[in-house]
């Protein structure tokens, strides 16, 4: 519940990054009824060398009735509940959110490939879930969690670093895999209210214990 975006789609990154605000393992569910086409859930740690498939850890990819491919990433070793085969229905749950792969933090790598096996943003099916909920009033439960789900997303976009604890404004930003260059860190600044960024010591805590408590406005 209360999910936050902390790596956004553009042409480098096809996917969107998602952590729960309390930092929380919590379950992840199908976006869209269909056909689970693959599982991976042999994945038992992070791997920052990993290259290729390896990178998704576990992994749930699924065929949705929609015509679009969701694909799931990084869950937690042990915790998929589907199989190769299933058939899943929206809103069930898939598994739980990790850190195995190439992954920096306990999060949810989301990639949706359209009926052209073309990579969009999940953002666009995210919002139409939201908005197909909306008109379904029974589904009280599916329609909190997308509703939670979609609401960081809807607004100002947060990111976090909570798992990092140690005093490097650019290796956090690291780790949850953000650019850490200077210019963008001085926009972060500006974002975020702090004037006149410099780098300086003080300056960079500010930013890094925004960045800690998930309160670091994205650029």
């Amino acid at each position: 519940m209360n999910e936050v975006v902390t790596n956004n789609y553009d042409q480098e990154h096809k996917a969107i990054d998602i952590v729960p605000s309390d930092n929380s393992e919590t379950n992840i569910i199908a976006l869209e009824s269909g056909t689970v086409e693959t599982v991976v859930n042999n994945v038992k740690s992070t791997n920052h060398k990993s290259k290729g498939l390896a990178t998704y850890g576990n992994y749930v990819k699924i065929k949705q009735d929609n015509g679009k491919t969701a694909l799931y990433a990084h869950m937690k070793y042990g915790t998929i509940k589907v199989t190769q085969g299933k058939y899943v229905k929206k809103g069930d749950i898939i598994g739980t959110i990790g850190e195995t792969g190439n992954a920096y933090g306990k999060h949810l790598h989301l990639e949706i490939q359209n009926e052209n096996k073309v990579k969009e943003n999940p953002l666009i099916s995210l919002n139409s879930t939201s908005n197909q909920v909306k008109n379904t009033p029974n589904k009280t439960t599916t329609k909190t969690t997308i509703k939670q789900s979609t609401k960081q997303i809807k607004n100002t976009i947060y990111l976090n670093a909570s798992n990092y604890h140690y005093g490097s404004i650019v290796d956090a930003l690291k780790s949850i895999n953000v650019d850490s260059s200077y210019s963008y860190r001085k926009k972060l600044a500006q974002n975020n209210g702090i004037q006149n960024y410099r780098g300086s010591y003080s300056q960079n805590i500010k930013m890094l214990n925004l960045l800690k408590n998930g309160k670091l406005k994205k650029v």
